[in-house]
């Protein structure tokens, strides 16, 4: 029993520390780059609606220290300055 207790342990630490890292990689802005998803949980794919595109701003400039967002291929994305 106590053997079937730590395998699941394990695994679930392993299971974690890959969500982890893989959430880290993803949602930390990178300078000189556009970023097509953004957000607290990066839930936004672009900016087609007009009422997003100040949140957008927001995040963008918060996110990447700096930073805009700009209009490519009719969606909107964050731009993060280096």
């Amino acid at each position: 029993m106590a053997r079937i207790a730590a395998r699941w342990v394990a695994l679930l630490l392993l299971v974690s520390l890959v969500a982890s890292s893989s959430a880290t990689s993803s949602g930390e802005p990178h300078c000189c780059v556009d970023h097509h998803v953004w957000g607290k949980a990066l839930e936004n794919k672009g900016c087609k609606r007009e009422e997003k595109e100040d949140e957008c701003d927001a995040w963008c400039q918060s996110a990447c220290r700096g930073g805009e967002c700009k209009r490519r291929d009719k969606l909107h994305y964050c731009h993060c300055y280096c």
